[in-house]
C-alpha cells in the first residue's frame, strides 16, 4: 500500500520517496508485524479458550501433561500479522514476492486444516493425507520454477535456474532436471523439519528467529548487484523485495515468542510451523543458497534426521537409536530441563546463522 502511495504521489509529496527503499519498508514490516501480534495474540488466546480449541498432549510425553489445554493454532495470529504487514509495505507487482506469499498461504491452509480437524475430533489428518496435500502444493510451486523460473547473473554471465552453487566455493554445477526434484525435497523437507522441531515451548520460534534473520541478510544481498559482484554470489533481479515479507515473519516470530516462551500460553500449531518452514526452504531456492540451507537450518535438519534415523532403525533392526525422537525429546529423556534444551538449541541456531553469513566471504 505505502509502496503504491510513493509511486503515485511522490511528485506531490516528496517525503513519500523514502518508501521506495527496501530497507525502510522491511524495517516497518517487522515493527508492524511485531506490534500486531502483541495486540492480536491475547485476544486470540481468549477466543481459543472460549471455543475450547486446546492442545491434546501425546500419552508418550509424560513430562508435558501439564500443558494439556494450552490453546493451539497461534500460527493464525502469526499469519495475520505477516499478511497485513505485507499488504502495507510489499510490492505486489514483484513476482518473487508473490510466489513466496502464495506459497506461505497455501501451506498455511494445509496446516490449518490439520489443526482444525485435530482440535475438533482429537486426531488430525492421517500422515498420508497430510503429505499428499503438501506434495500437491510443492509440485505446483516447482512447476512454476520449471515454466517461469528466472535466469540469474553470476560473475558477468547468465545461468538458468538449474545451476547450483556450493558454500565456500565459486563453482556452479548444472543439475538439469534433477534440480527440480531437489527443490521439491527442500521445500517439503523444510516445512516438515520445522514442524517436527515445534515440540518444546519456544523451540521452533526461537530457532526460526536466527534462521530468518540470516536469510533476510542473504536475500537483500542477492538482490543487490554491487554486493553480489563483490562477494561472488548469484544476482537475482528484484529478489530484494522478498526481504519485506521475511522481515514481517521476523517481527511476528519475535512477538509470538513473547507468548510462546516457557511456560507457553499458546502453541503455533501446524498452521504456523509448516508455512514458516516451507517459506525458508523456498526462499533459499529463489536466492540460490539451496545447499547453504543445510547449515543455516542445521537445527531443523538434525531434528528431522533424528526422526528418519529412529524410524529406519526400528523398522529394520527393531532397535531405537534415541530414547525418543525428535532429538529434543531424547535430551528430555536424558534428564535435561526443557528450558535448558531450548536455550541451547537457540545458541546453536545463532552460531549456525553466523557461520552461514560468514561463508559469503569465504569462497
Amino acid at each position: 500500500m505505502f509502496y503504491y502511495l510513493f509511486d503515485l504521489f511522490v511528485n506531490s509529496f516528496g517525503f513519500l520517496n523514502i518508501f521506495q527503499y527496501i530497507t525502510f519498508r522491511s524495517s516497518l514490516a517487522g515493527i508492524t508485524s511485531f506490534f500486531l501480534i502483541i495486540f492480536l495474540t491475547p485476544k486470540f488466546i481468549q477466543l481459543m479458550n472460549k471455543n475450547d480449541f486446546k492442545e491434546n498432549i501425546s500419552s508418550y510425553l509424560d513430562k508435558h501433561k501439564k500443558k494439556k489445554g494450552t490453546p493451539n493454532m497461534g500460527g493464525l495470529a502469526i499469519g495475520a500479522s505477516i499478511l497485513v504487514s505485507s499488504i502495507f509495505y510489499g510490492n505486489f507487482n514483484n513476482i518473487n514476492f508473490l510466489i513466496v506469499l502464495g506459497a506461505y498461504l497455501m501451506f498455511a491452509c494445509s496446516g490449518f486444516l490439520d489443526d482444525f480437524i485435530k482440535l475438533k475430533k482429537g486426531k488430525g489428518l492421517s500422515i498420508t493425507n497430510k503429505f499428499c496435500i503438501q506434495i500437491v502444493i510443492t509440485i505446483l510451486i516447482v512447476i512454476f520454477f520449471i515454466k517461469d523460473g528466472q535466469d540469474f547473473l553470476y560473475l558477468g554471465e547468465f545461468y538458468n535456474n538449474t545451476f547450483i552453487g556450493l558454500p565456500f566455493t565459486k563453482e556452479l554445477f548444472n543439475l538439469g532436471w534433477a534440480y527440480y526434484f531437489l527443490s521439491f525435497l527442500i521445500i517439503l523437507g523444510s516445512a516438515n523439519a520445522v514442524n517436527l522441531t515445534d515440540g518444546l515451548d519456544g523451540l521452533a520460534t526461537g530457532s526460526l528467529l536466527s534462521s530468518v534473520g540470516a536469510i533476510i541478510v542473504l536475500t537483500y544481498i542477492a538482490g543487490n548487484i554491487i554486493y553480489t559482484d563483490y562477494l561472488y554470489l548469484p544476482y537475482i533481479k528484484d529478489v530484494g523485495e522478498v526481504s519485506i515479507f521475511l522481515s514481517a515473519i521476523l517481527g511476528a516470530l519475535l512477538g509470538f515468542l513473547w507468548f510462546n516462551s516457557n511456560p507457553a500460553q499458546i502453541f503455533m500449531g501446524d498452521v504456523g510451523s509448516i508455512p514458516l518452514g516451507a517459506t525458508v526452504g523456498l526462499v533459499s531456492i529463489i536466492i540460490k543458497q539451496e545447499i547453504l540451507l543445510l547449515i543455516l537450518g542445521g537445527i531443523f535438519v538434525v531434528e528431522a534426521l533424528s526422526v528418519i534415523i529412529q524410524i529406519t532403525s526400528f523398522k529394520l533392526y527393531k532397535k531405537r537409536i534415541f530414547r525418543m525422537a525428535p532429538l529434543h525429546h531424547h535430551f528430555e529423556q536424558l534428564g535435561c530441563s526443557e528450558s535448558k534444551i531450548v536455550i541451547r538449541f537457540w545458541i546453536v541456531s545463532i552460531i549456525l546463522a553466523l557461520i552461514s553469513i560468514a561463508s559469503l566471504k569465504i569462497r
